[in-house]
Formats: C-alpha cells, structure tokens, sequence
C-alpha cells in the first residue's frame, strides 16, 4: 500500500457520497463533499508552507468540524499531525513542540492567543486573511506532483505523546501503514457505512480519539462531534446520544460508568466500543443489560490504538481482550522471551501492521521497548502488559509488569509523576499508586518524603505538578509520611502505602441554607466520609470523575436540580455549589426562628442555642437526621431589638413555646438542646407542660440544672473558656485575656457589623454573659415526662451531665445515654453526631 492509498479511500468515499453529512458539532454540519474540498484547500496551503512526508504539522483546535478537517489535510498534504491540547501545563506543550519541531500550527481564534505563541508560523483558521487565502486555492485531489516528495506507508501520520517513566514525555511515530490498518480492521468487525451515527468523544492528544474522528470518514458514517464541555459531563453527553441518534459509542469504562449512572436509558440499543482500561464484571453486567452490543478492544498506544477485539457476551469475559485484529501477531513470552504453554501467565508482545516505528528522537528507548519480531523482519512491540492464552484461543489481562499504569483510559508512567514531585524542594522523595479503596473508585494518590527542614503542603503539592503535568496525572491526594515502607530486600513496598485519610472541616461558622445542607450531605454519603463542611471542596475529599457522576445522579434525584461535572470542578463546595444551583443565600441568619431543614412530612425538631447565641451548630447534625425530619434552631433574643428585653429563662421559654406553635400549632413536639441548650429545651418543654400541650421528646445534651464552677465565668472566664473549646494552650497567651485573643473563632465579624457598636468578640462574649446570669437566676420548674439526657466525659470546659442533679425536676425517667466523647465533640464529631441521630430516630420511630 502506498501512502496515498489511505488519501484515496477518504477521497473515493467522498466521490461515492458527496452530499451525505460526513460530521457534526455544535449544530455545524459538513457534508462529504464540504469536508473534501475544505481540507484540499487547506492541504494545498500546508504543501506552500513545507509540509511533506515526515514533516509535522502541531494541531492546536478546540473540538469542532475544523479538527477532522485539519487532520484529513495534514494526511492530504504528506504530512503528519501533532494534537496539541491548550489545557495542557505550558511547560509540557513546549517540551512537544520542541522534540517534535513541527513546522507550522494550525489553530484558532477560539484558543487563547497566549497559548498558541510557540515559536512556529501560525495558521489561524477562522482569520479573515486565512479564509480569503484558502478561497483562492484549487478544491480538488491533489496530485503527486503537488505535493513535496513522493510518500509511503511508512511516512508518519501522527505523532502522539505518552507519559515517560524517567519523567520526560514519548512521542510515539505512527505510521500511515499502522492507520489504514487500524481503520481497516474496525471496518471490517463493525461493519460501519452511511446511515450510521459515531460519537467522537475523546480529546486528540488520547490515542483513542483516532478511531473516533477518522473511521466514520472512512466508512461513510457520520461523525458526531461533541464539544469538550459536553464530552466532560454525563448528563450531557448522554443527551447528546439522545438527541442526535448515535448509533455506536468508544469510551473508557470510567466514561461507560459515569453514563451508565447519570443517564443508563440511552445507553438502551447503542453499539457499546469499551477500552483504555479494565473492565470489572459489574460494569460489564449493567451494559450488556443496557447495550445492544458491547466490544472489548485492547491496544497500547504502540500498537495503533487497538491490537485486539472480544464480544462481551457475560460478565465473566470481563478481564478477556481477545483475538487480534487483521494483520496483527500476538506472543505470550516468558522472561527469557521464549513462548509459554497456554494458560500460563506471561508478558505479551504485539507484531503487524499495526506496531509503530519507534520513539521520537529516542533511539535507546526504541531499541529497550521494539524488538525483533520472533516470525518476520519487522519489530514487535513489548507491551508490559501480563497475560494468559485460556483453552477457546481468547487471551485474558492479568496486569502489568511493571509501574505503568492506566486510568480513565490515559496511559501514565509513576515515575514521571514522581520525578514532578521531587523537583519540589520540599520534597525529599516521591511515589505514587493507584488505589481503590472503594469497589470501582480507581483513585491516583501520590506520597513523598519531606527535604530536610521542609514541610511539605500536600494542597500546594498538588498545584505543582498541575503546572507540569496534564491533569489527568494530578493526584487526587498527596500523603506525607515519614519514611517509605519497604520490602525485606529494600524496595518500596507499594501495597503497604497507606489509603489517604479524608479529612473534612465540618465547623459552622453561619448559618447554612437548605440547599447547602442537603448538598454536604449527599456529599458525604457518595464520598463515604462522616459529614462535610459548607467549604470543604468534593475533590479534596477523594472525589474522582466516577464519585462524581454518581453525585450528579443524586443531585439530580434528590434536589430536582441539574448540576453537570464542569460546575462541580468550578464550583466544588456545598457553599458555592449551592448558589451555582439555585442562587439561595443564607437569609436572616440572626432571627429567634431559624428554619434549618424544611423538607419531611413527619414533626419537627426544635433545637436550641447554645451560650454562643447562635443554633448554627445544629446545621451538621441536620445532616444525619433522616430527610423525613424538619429540624428548625431557636437563637438568642440579644441579636434582635425588643421592647421589653428578653433576658430571662422563662421569658426566653414563653417566647420560644410561642414561635414554635407558629410553626406547628399543635402538639406533641420534639425538643433538644446542646449544653446551655439542655437548660433551654428542659424549661420549652416544661411551658408547654403548662399550657397543655404533650412532650414527644425532649433531649438535654451535657448540661446540669444549675451552673458549676467550671461553667460561672466572668469575662475572662469566658474568654477562656471559648480558647479551651478551641483546643487552644492557655500557656501561650498573655494575661489578661482580651477580646482579640477570641477575634479568630468569632467568624460573625461580618454578620455581626450590622451593629456598628461592638467587635463580634464583645458581642459573642457579651451574650454569653447574659445567658450565664440568666441561668444562675433560674430555678427549673419540674418536668413530668421522659427525659434523655446525653452525657459527655468531664472535660476543662463542662461537668459531666448528672442525672442526680436532674432528678427534682423530672417527673418521668431519665434515660441517660453516654456518648464516649469531650463536651465539645457533641455536635463535630461524625462518629458521635450518628449516634445521637440513631438514638433520636429510634425512639421517635417507636
């Protein structure tokens, strides 16, 4: 086959069915024929600017009809293409385009300019002088005598770069022969021509975006396009499927596993092309449940793609790659590269048409990875890859042999991700794994050694090699140990490494809204974590693109709202996340009355403030409350303006009993309180005693009926006092305490400057003082119902809650629950908030 062989079978399609669309993207639609003309033109322009045999044309376009057009003329024109990714660390596309050297870029004006300044002679597609330049040129077939040098199938198409494991990028040579054969062979297995619709989804500097843009062109089928944007968001590439009637689909399984769970119904009747990473047997189940055929294909970048091909007919073929396509040898070799007996492990190698011719300007690599072919002159490829040949001639992946890896389809070395660490200078050494903790969760986490004197911050760490590594190579976490854990003869011991600890920052600091809580819920249960804080961001959490589509599917579920994956990754907090979706901000955040959860049919539960004023707290613990429970907080009367002032317990009872019937006219109600709280809630239910009303529930979280030492505090006392709930050294502040020593847990600075009188310190300190003399005043009137009182261990900032002291003022029992925790952790810690809502919930549902 001579190069122009494959030119010719793009042009004999285009002959055959000129007007049939030949692509789409973005509602642009360009027939056969249209895209046959535009690509000579622009193929007559490169062939102007040298491009010839082996000479490389860098490729910098967003995904759109251009793309395919620009490729099929760089082939049209004898040349070969660089897909060039403007995403990408600046650093990375220079490196490219300097091993590759390419001779032009083509780009466009959609692409920021600052990006495509690569020190190359730049053709802007979409300029006006472009267009006009390219108007003026022949439309038809070139010749040969237009182009620069006769070609050849072993003249390169493309050049496409994977990661190294020395730290520095490969760029693979791939030739025409290997192109035509891969699109050939697809042919051939899927039986593609017109009528039928292909998704092209993935970016071309992914080797599995070739089949995508070229088959389609080659077949007579049309090539759907869909934007990156779309290509990134399940719900929306699954509407794409939809809308425009895609007939077969290529993607990763992480791609399959986000569809199949944001949008399974239109996977029903698609033609289902999976490869780039294993397959496990449950996604396997659920597309042959939804799809009407899915094909395993198997390849290294090497190999052109795709080597190999299996029908999935079960979930047992999940780890099955097959048989090779045409033109392809296979050999299962051992350590001396001699064949080993069917069904023993051994490494595979790839020969045929379809292996490329080397590395770019890497000669050792070359001759380390591309070896004598056993049957022929050519070369085979050593794939690292661990299989074995089973009785039916079908060969099954095992593994690698080796640190390279894949995940979501990108092949990726750890040593280039390890040597982008270790050019920190706070790091002394660098490994990395991927882990999956949770069944179908693949995450890649990274672990270093601190430099002498250094203390690495793993959030920055992760910003570094995001400015030299695609991010598809960041790690999802970065983990500092001491010292790596070894095997017994020396080496890193990998499966020793430790599962990275998620750690959230559920502290309130405001008043959450609604929505904000129901997101840092479903946050934390797709995550797995105990609750999330308003501020905590999903990824730094462990969220990968497969947790991700899960919580699009829960979103979409359980709020109605349609969040897609490129607002989750600008907007990935609860907080923000929440104002993406539905613009709601927190409201009145002051008011006695403040609706926390509204949602569920079933009673409310009122809960009351603390010493600090606020029931803001009570937000986190709304978290593991079931949705059947409206849960609404009652807050101090000094941040309001009454005529009469509210600064007694039973005044501040009355009032409470009253807008609480407000919300719910009738009885039996459902009352807690977290320490000054307990004194709170035990004096509502007690009014409520008075006023007839019936008491379902009352719960008084470690507090006694009288103030204790620890707890009778003067200002300093106070001040004090929020230092220890802080876990703040005493020691280590000058005496006396002052308003500014507490300015840093007083967060309502700005909800407080309303005020224009106090610093939210003296504000927070000042309520705190009225409530302690109103509760040294206070004598409780007796209860004649259940009480559960929850007790914490003794702590420096309160006494154990007493049922003895509680006694005389309760009537019924006292069913006393000890939590195991500080006074603190009552309402922050997960582990204690889940038990304090299962023993709630239980005896409500009794």
């Amino acid at each position: 086959m001579e190069k122009n062989m494959l030119v010719q079978a793009f042009e004999e399609r285009a002959d055959a069915v000129p007007d049939l669309t030949a692509l789409e993207c973005e509602g642009e639609e360009l027939t056969f024929r249209e895209v046959h003309e535009r690509a000579g033109r622009l193929a007559r322009h490169l062939v102007a600017q040298g491009v010839g045999p082996d000479r490389v044309v860098a490729v910098m376009l967003p995904r759109s009809t251009d793309l395919l057009v620009a490729l099929v003329a760089v082939l049209k024109a004898g040349g070969a293409y660089l897909a060039l990714d403007p995403e990408h660390p600046a650093e990375r596309v220079a490196f490219q385009v300097h091993d590759a050297a390419p001779v032009v870029l083509l780009t466009s004006s959609r692409i920021d300019a600052d990006r495509t300044r690569l020190g190359l002679p730049t053709v802007v597609l979409d300029d006006p002088a472009t267009l006009a330049t390219l108007a003026g040129l022949p439309a038809g077939h070139l010749t040969d005598a237009e182009r620069n040098a006769p070609t050849g199938p072993e003249d390169l198409a493309y050049v496409i770069y994977t990661s190294g494991s020395t730290g520095t990028p490969k760029g693979v040579e791939v030739p025409v022969r290997a192109l035509h054969n891969l699109l050939e062979a697809m042919r051939e297995r899927l039986g593609l021509g017109p009528g039928d619709r292909m998704l092209s989804v993935t970016t071309a500097t992914f080797d599995m975006s070739v089949p995508e843009l070229f088959l389609p062109y080659y077949t007579g089928a049309r090539a759907v396009i869909a934007p990156r944007a779309t290509g990134q968001d399940p719900q929306a590439l699954g509407d794409l499927i939809a809308r425009r009637g895609i007939g077969t689909a290529q993607a990763t399984p992480t791609h399959w596993h986000m569809l199949s769970t944001v949008s399974p119904e239109v996977l029903r009747g698609l033609r289902i092309l999976i490869g780039g990473e294993a397959l496990s047997e449950k996604l396997a189940a659920t597309l042959l449940d939804l799809g009407a055929e899915v094909v395993q294909w198997y390849g290294p970048t090497e190999t052109t793609v795709w080597s190999t091909v299996h029908p999935v007919t079960g979930p047992e073929d999940a780890a099955v790659i097959g048989r090779p396509l045409r033109n392809t040898r296979l050999y299962v070799l051992d350590e001396d590269l001699e064949p080993v007996a069917p069904g023993t492990e051994g490494e595979l190698f790839i020969a045929g048409d379809g292996v490329a011719r080397g590395y770019l300007n890497r000669p050792e690599l070359t001759a380390e990875r591309f070896l004598p072919d056993r049957d022929g002159d050519a070369l085979m490829y050593r794939t690292g890859d661990v299989v074995r040949l089973r009785p039916d001639g079908d060969l099954e992946y095992v593994g690698r042999a080796d640190h390279q890896v894949k995940l979501h389809g990108f092949r990726m070395e750890l040593g280039e991700i390890e040597a982008a660490l270790e050019r920190s200078e706070d790091v002394d050494r660098a490994a990395a794994t991927v882990r999956e903790d949770r069944p179908g969760d693949r995450r890649l986490v990274a672990y270093v050694t601190a430099a002498a004197d250094r203390t690495p911050d793993t959030g920055q760490l992760r910003d570094f090699v995001a400015e030299a590594l695609p991010l598809y190579m960041v790690p999802s976490a970065v983990v500092t140990l001491d010292a790596f854990p070894l095997t017994p003869n020396g080496k890193l011991d990998r499966k020793a490494l430790p599962a990275p600890v998620v750690a959230a920052t559920a502290m309130v600091e405001t008043h959450l809204t609604q929505s904000e809580l129901l997101l840092a819920r479903i946050f934390a249960e797709v995550l797995g974590v105990g609750q999330v804080g308003p501020r905590d961001s999903f990824f730094d959490l462990g969220g990968s693109s497969v947790l991700a589509a899960r919580l699009l599917a829960r979103v979409r579920a359980e709020m109605g709202l349609e969040l897609s994956i490129r607002m989750l990754v600008e907007s990935p907090t609860p907080a923000e996340l929440s104002r993406r979706l539905t613009g709601e901000e927190p409201q009145d955040s002051f008011d006695v009355l403040l609706p926390l959860m509204t949602k569920g049919s079933a009673r409310p539960l009122f809960c009351m403030r603390h010493l600090g004023g606020t029931a803001w707290c009570y937000g986190v613990l709304a978290q593991h409350f079931s949705l059947e429970y409206p849960i609404y907080g009652l807050q101090s009367h000094t941040f309001q303006e009454f005529d009469t002032p509210v600064d007694t317990i039973a005044a501040m009872a009355a009032d409470y009993a009253d807008r609480i019937t407000g919300v719910q006219p009738e009885g039996p109600y459902r009352i807690l309180g977290w320490s000054f709280g307990g004194i709170l809630a035990h004096a509502v239910a007690a009014e409520f005693q008075k006023r007839g009303a019936e008491i379902e529930f009352l719960g008084v979280f470690n507090t006694n009926p009288h103030i204790t030492d620890k707890e009778d505090r003067d200002e300093q006392g106070l001040i004090e006092l929020i230092l220890l709930i802080n876990g703040k050294d005493l020691d280590a502040y000058e005496r006396p305490l002052r308003y500014e020593d507490v300015a840093e847990f007083a967060d309502m600075a700005t909800n407080f400057a309303w005020q224009g009188k106090k610093s939210a310190a003296e504000t927070f300190v000042e309520t705190m003082l009225t409530d302690l003399g109103a509760w040294k005043a206070h004598t409780p009137e007796k209860y004649s119902g259940t009480m559960h009182l929850f007790a914490a261990d003794p702590s420096p900032v309160a006494e154990a809650a007493s049922s003895e002291a509680w006694a005389p003022y309760v009537a019924g029992d006292i069913v006393r629950h000890e939590l195991g925790c500080g006074h603190e952790e009552m309402l922050s810690s997960p582990r204690v908030l889940g038990t304090v809502a299962e023993i709630v919930s239980g005896h409500l549902a009794d």
